[in-house]
């Protein structure tokens, strides 16, 4: 139920503030939304690049390693790649026009690449195979980040999304609504009273 509604000329200043402000807010909410959209659908073609990437890159690897264990044997491959360190994750907090994301990075990366593959390292298969993992994992890192930030974009669009309708088609229609009729009251009080002035004008002159 609408609260009653005061037909003051201190309630209709009131409500002209309100407006001004609801409007300059959904501006900059306006704004916002069209700029998230933008981000958004620049990380997912983004993303869609770097899948396409994975892909090819992944292909590659799995070539050349099975290479190197066709010329080398399953074993021998699996002796000097064993002593590679495990990939460890860092975890970097970015602000995206207000939304916290996290971006993903390899922090033990030099040590991978550092890491010699012992007197059989001149393979070319092994060799090549060495490179293009760490090339798969920068883009995995890549990829992550990229799902993540697109994740987190899409929750704040539609949060952001809600609250522009909302203003657009409900808040402010409503304080609009109201200065209207307090507008016609007060003009409906305008016009009473001058014609009770001008009747007592009209008892004056007899």
């Amino acid at each position: 139920m609408q609260k009653k509604i005061s037909p003051t000329r201190q309630e209709l200043l009131r409500l002209k503030k309100k407006i001004k402000t609801a409007e300059s807010g959904h501006k900059l909410l306006k704004n916002k939304l069209d700029s998230l959209v933008q981000e958004f659908l620049l990380y997912v073609r983004e993303l869609q690049r770097t899948r396409k990437e994975i892909d090819e890159k992944m292909n590659k690897f799995l070539l050349d390693y099975l290479g190197a264990e066709s010329s080398l044997g399953k074993e021998e491959v699996e002796a000097l790649i064993s002593h590679i360190p495990y990939v460890s994750i860092e975890f970097k907090k970015k602000n995206i026009m207000g939304v916290e994301v996290e971006e993903f990075e390899a922090n033990n990366k030099k040590d991978i690449k550092n890491t010699t593959l012992g007197d059989l390292s001149s393979d070319h298969n092994l060799k090549e195979a060495k490179r293009e993992s760490q090339e798969v994992l920068h883009s995995i890192m890549t990829y992550a980040t990229l799902e993540q930030k697109i994740r987190k974009l899409a929750a704040e669009i539609e949060n952001t999304r809600r609250r522009v309708n909302s203003l657009e088609h409900v808040y402010i229609p409503r304080l609009k609504k109201n200065k209207k009729y307090i507008d016609q009251k007060l003009e409906e009080s305008a016009r009473f009273e001058k014609t009770i002035l001008m009747k007592v004008k009209e008892l004056l002159s007899e």
